[in-house]
């Protein structure tokens, strides 16, 4: 079974932390701070260095992730001429 709780008394400065952090990865709230929570008592897997970028996933607003994927369109595009047989 999936608990449910409810946190009283949250101060200010936690509330204002764990929604910028909730907006910065485009989570939930309520994912964001089980998340925190799984962290913070070492429930999440953090063995070892990371060698992907799995750690920028979602880090990126969602107008920042379509502006750079503007960016990179040209890149994608292939250019007829230079790929003849």
């Amino acid at each position: 079974m999936i608990a449910q709780m409810t946190l009283r008394q949250i101060p200010d400065t936690v509330e204002k932390k764990l929604r910028m952090r909730s907006r910065q990865s485009g989570q939930s709230m309520n994912r964001t701070a089980i998340a925190l929570l799984e962290e913070a008592l070492g429930l999440k897997a953090s063995g070892g260095k990371q060698r992907d970028l799995s750690m920028l996933s979602g880090a990126w607003p969602k107008s920042e992730y379509k502006e750079f994927q503007r960016h990179i369109a040209q890149f994608e595009k292939i250019d007829a001429e230079l790929w003849k047989p």
